[in-house]
């Protein structure tokens, strides 16, 4: 686990080394304020029990909030009826787009309608106290309904798939610190499911002026420091991905 902020009143936890090895790796994101949390991108049904005495042990689980998923992948979504059945009275948010297809995650009988927080395409806020997460559009990076999600105390941008790095097993690392070297373990990945250039500068666009020290993807290392997350999101800028790349 990572502690990447922390000032007594407001932290920000990170699990990263709950997936079986011989799976893709995925991060799962915890924001608490006082006594209050919201979990971002759970994982699916390989990660759960892992993740809910991991949980049990920093945060009583049956306080978080809010289960929020960027987007519907089953290394996101997979085990959201698993998550309802741990903590009934926890609110769902996903992007509305996907809003439909959720009720195929549970049994035919089981209501659930009024536990969705739907986003709209234009993004939005969720309250926790004082704090106000900003949910920002990353549209087609790599689904056609997709969100980044901003925490404006820790200043750290939790960015699904957008960042992710896939290492090779026994070389992974927490956090990037050789940017250089890094990229060859994002480059297939972004080029593969980031759907266009057009795309990736909307969403550099849509958070330029918002203060980032940290970018967390869902897979793969942490970007920490303004000079890192600068390269990274100046190389997204210039990245031919996607359509770019049909011949």
């Amino acid at each position: 686990m990572l502690k990447l902020f922390d000032n007594g009143i407001h932290r920000v936890l990170v699990f990263r080394d709950l997936t079986p090895k011989g799976i893709v790796q995925t991060n799962q994101c915890l924001i608490i304020e006082k006594d209050k949390g919201v979990l971002i991108d759970p994982g699916g049904r390989v990660t759960f029990k892992a993740l809910i005495s991991k949980l049990s042990g920093e945060f009583p689980i049956t306080r978080i909030e809010y289960i929020l998923f960027t987007h519907q992948d089953p290394d996101v979504i997979g085990a959201v009826a698993s998550w309802k059945i741990a903590i009934p009275r926890t609110k769902i948010v996903l992007p509305s787009v996907w809003m439909r297809f959720l009720p195929h995650m549970f049994p035919p009988d089981k209501g659930i309608e009024e536990d969705i927080v739907p986003i709209d395409d234009s993004g939005a806020n969720i309250k926790l106290y004082e704090t106000t997460l900003k949910i920002i559009p990353s549209h087609f990076l790599h689904s056609p309904g997709n969100f980044s999600v901003y925490d404006p105390v820790s200043k750290i941008l939790f960015s699904g798939d957008i960042g992710a790095s896939l290492i090779p097993s026994g070389q992974d690392y927490d956090f990037v610190e050789d940017f250089d070297a890094h990229v060859k373990y994002m480059e297939s990945f972004h080029k593969r499911y980031m759907a266009s250039n057009k795309a990736c500068r909307k969403w550099v666009e849509e958070i330029k002026d918002i203060d980032v020290e940290i970018i967390v993807p869902q897979h793969g290392a942490v970007l920490k420091g303004r000079d890192i997350v600068e390269r990274f999101l100046e190389w997204l800028s210039n990245l031919k991905c996607g359509v770019d790349l049909l011949q």
